[in-house]
């Protein structure tokens, strides 16, 4: 039987990988990178991993999901950490977006 604590971390790992994987999907994109990095887009050669690395990261979020609670719940709760992740970053994105930039200044950092 697994612990409490195991099954709130995993839950916990499954939402920051989700909200992780969709940050980086949207700094992918010009329009956030420039309103984010103050460049005007955002590098071509950042681009492409940018997009594998959030897109890898909604896959961990799948694969959490399915070790937390097996394969029939576990992709219910995938979907729902998705929906909240979503929204949570397009809050994030209009309310508070100095909130990702230390993630943007990360990423500079790698891309230069």
């Amino acid at each position: 039987m697994i612990s409490t604590a195991l099954l709130s971390a995993l839950l916990v790992a499954v939402l920051v990988s989700a909200y992780l994987g969709f940050a980086l999907l949207a700094l992918s994109q010009d329009r956030h990178w420039h309103h984010l990095g103050g460049a005007r887009h955002c590098p071509p050669r950042a681009v492409l991993p940018l997009r594998v690395v959030g897109y890898m990261l909604l896959l961990a979020s799948l694969v959490l999901a399915i070790v937390r609670d097996g394969a029939s719940f576990g992709t219910l709760v995938w979907v729902t950490a998705l929906s909240v992740s979503a929204f949570s970053v397009v809050c994030t994105l209009t309310w508070r977006a100095h909130w990702l930039r230390p993630l943007v200044r990360l990423l500079q950092g790698l891309t230069a």
